[in-house]
């Protein structure tokens, strides 16, 4: 299925999970499978993760070592985004060989076959760019948070699946509210398999008073 479908217009159910106090930071994994949101056309990648709840330009420059642009490494923050959609993934500086090879401006760059900027888009749409992020590692793990908090929205599929692969996440929901009614966590799994996203927002339990 398209990721545009991800972006569109129309209503997605929002799911308001309360969850037990310290929790929040171990469901940040979720956000390697992505989330997803839209930027004006022409936009750098810069622009767009400073924008981003929790982010901010210090942090993006100090930290964003590994960029990949539709499953293609990009070496500069200024790299614009272009098109009706992208897959935008982010990460700190990743270990070993690899990690050297697609670090932004690393040394071995030269050892890449292609990059993001060998592509150009000719037919760029008015509408805003539908981007599905995917963030690795540390930069999950700092960033993934405020970006729960705030509130994203991600494939329901993916977020179904995250809970049955990590029960003791799913035990750890204290309170469970699906288009604003209070409900139990059984209608998770109720969520039909047609609902492409959802709006998923994250509180701890001492938020709730």
């Amino acid at each position: 299925m398209p990721i545009y479908n991800e972006c569109n217009s129309l209503p997605c159910r929002t799911v308001l999970l309360f969850v037990e106090t310290g929790t929040i930071p171990r469901f940040t994994t979720l956000l390697q499978n992505g989330l997803y949101t839209t930027a004006p056309q022409g936009s750098s990648i810069g622009e767009f993760l400073v924008a981003l709840p929790g982010f901010s330009k210090e942090y993006v420059d100090r930290s964003v070592q590994t960029i990949f642009l539709n499953g293609l490494p990009a070496d500069s923050l200024h790299q614009q985004l272009f098109g009706k959609e992208a897959v935008l993934a982010i990460s700190a500086a990743m270990p070993g060989l690899a990690g050297a090879i697609f670090r932004k401006c690393g040394q071995h760059a030269s050892l890449r076959s292609k990059t993001a900027e060998d592509l150009t888009s000719t037919d760029i749409p008015l509408s805003p760019v539908c981007v599905h992020l995917k963030l690795f590692n540390v930069i999950a793990r700092e960033r993934g948070r405020q970006l729960l908090e705030h509130g994203c929205k991600v494939s329901a599929n993916s977020f179904k699946k995250f809970l049955q692969y990590h029960p003791p996440l799913l035990l750890a929901i204290r309170k469970l509210v699906i288009d604003g009614t209070e409900t139990n966590t059984t209608q998770l799994e109720k969520i039909p398999a047609t609902e492409t996203s959802i709006e998923l927002t994250l509180r701890e339990n001492d938020e709730e008073q």
